[in-house]
């Protein structure tokens, strides 16, 4: 892993109003060596247009790099550094590198946390979407609505089908429900489809929804 310092000529790390040193440290079996050194030049009367220059011409040293600590984080070199070059920005006063292994600790916990979150809106995502059932060349998918909301209270039949309605080609999707959804009526005729048919099996609604097919 490679970390960025901004420090002055003592090493300790300074604010993003005077110009310094950017220093590159990378771990090597759990021991910190500076590998790269490149002036960063910043000053307090710059606009953003220069800010940004001056940031963008040590972004190809930065390459690698997951962190840039400096004395303080400001707005613009938060958005600059985090939402374009995706490093990440620690605010630490005096000497960085007795904090090097905790950033890097801190940085592996986001990166474990975000692959978590990942999984989690998949399978998510995953248990509510239509199955696709019997022959696959024939396009029949199933869901029920009714244990879908028994899982997750806060979806509503709408945001749950809508997205497959939008994006998957299908020829017949039979969907288990209290009751027929009431947007159906205003809705479905502007994706081509309609109501198929309507059954009763155990107080529960099958709703079969087809493409509309226009006879010539």
């Amino acid at each position: 892993m490679k970390i960025a310092v901004f420090v002055d000529m003592n090493g300790d790390t300074l604010s993003f109003d005077s110009s310094g040193i950017v220093l590159i440290y990378e771990n090597n079996n759990s021991d910190w060596q500076c590998i790269c050194k490149v002036p960063f030049y910043i000053n307090r009367e710059m606009n953003l247009a220069s800010i940004r220059k001056s940031i963008y011409m040590i972004a190809p040293e930065l390459v690698g790099c997951k962190a840039f600590v400096a004395k303080r984080r400001m707005g613009i070199f938060n958005a600059i550094f985090e939402e374009e070059l995706h490093i990440r920005l620690f605010a630490i006063q005096g000497s960085p590198v007795p904090f090097l292994n905790d950033i890097r600790k801190a940085l592996n916990s986001e990166i474990v946390e975000a692959i978590k979150r990942i999984e989690l809106n998949k399978q998510k995502k995953d248990s509510f979407e239509p199955i696709l059932v019997g022959d696959p060349s024939k396009g029949c998918y199933k869901i029920n609505l009714v244990k879908v909301q028994e899982k997750d209270a806060s979806l509503n039949s709408k945001e749950i089908l809508l997205p497959f309605l939008q994006n998957t080609p299908f020829w017949e999707l039979e969907i288990i429900c209290l009751h027929l959804p009431k947007w159906f009526d205003n809705e479905l005729n502007a994706f081509g489809l309609c109501v198929f048919k309507v059954e009763w099996q155990n107080k529960y609604c099958h709703a079969f929804i087809h493409p509309i097919v226009i006879l010539s």
